[in-house]
């Protein structure tokens, strides 16, 4: 299921949106859930309260909070979510190729060109939700890209997950009610390997291993277990044979 939130505040053309998006959707068989917003603030509230969405198509001209400030604080809290500007304006587009938004639609030209850019997105939607992993706690209901996480850490009854941030010396963590062994076979891959019973690690952030240590690429360190030593160096062999 994709989640849409469209936001715009000419109830016109926010209800046209809704409708050429949702035939788009229905023509393609994929089931989704489009929310409306009226203004940017509501929706900025939603996400903050917990409320994810794949796909967000905002105004640019926004009474309050413009669309431009909107998509980079929607970015902060949702980093893989995709945005689409819809706008009557073409001097915005610069700005909105410089905030990677994924795709610019004058308003005059919805009609053509919204199909094409809502197909786009959902096969790129549906190549990530093949390698990303579901978040859903009483808080949040987010996915995450499976190639961000560096390891995953029991945490009582809980499974800790921690995620590389680009360009930063912090790490991202979310926490799911789960056991590690839950989690393991939810993931199923080979490029996830318990490297002792309270931590699972991924392949593709090792930098090495010195005794029985394993070097992330952020730096960090985990100690792993001797009777898994083995295992992983041999896991980590053929992961870089064949995937590097």
């Amino acid at each position: 299921m994709i989640q849409i939130a469209v936001c715009d505040d000419e109830p016109l053309l926010l209800e046209e949106i809704e409708k050429e998006t949702r035939q788009c959707l229905e023509e393609q068989k994929v089931f989704s859930v489009i929310s409306a917003f009226s203004t940017g603030e509501n929706l900025l509230y939603e996400i903050e309260e917990g409320s994810a969405f794949d796909l967000l198509l905002l105004d640019i001209e926004l009474p309050g909070i413009s669309g431009m400030e909107l998509a980079g604080r929607i970015h902060k809290l949702l980093p893989y979510a995709l945005i689409l500007f819809v706008t009557a304006h073409y001097k915005y587009a610069v700005d909105a190729y410089e905030l990677n938004i994924f795709r610019y639609i004058p308003k005059n030209q919805l009609k053509e060109r919204l199909p094409h850019a809502v197909r786009d997105a959902v096969s790129i939607l549906e190549i990530q939700n093949v390698d990303s992993y579901l978040i859903s706690n009483q808080n949040r209901m987010e996915r995450i890209l499976l190639k961000d996480v560096l390891y995953i850490m029991r945490d009582g009854k809980n499974a800790v997950f921690y995620l590389t941030v680009p360009q930063s010396d912090h790490r991202k963590e979310y926490r799911v009610r789960r056991t590690l062994a839950e989690v393991y076979e939810e993931l199923n891959r080979d490029d996830f390997i318990f490297i002792d019973r309270g931590c699972i690690v991924n392949l593709r952030h090792i930098s090495g291993i010195e005794h029985s240590d394993c070097i992330l690429t952020d730096g960090g360190v985990l100690a792993v277990a001797s009777s898994r030593l083995s295992e992983l160096k041999k896991k980590l062999n053929e992961f870089w044979r064949d995937k590097i």
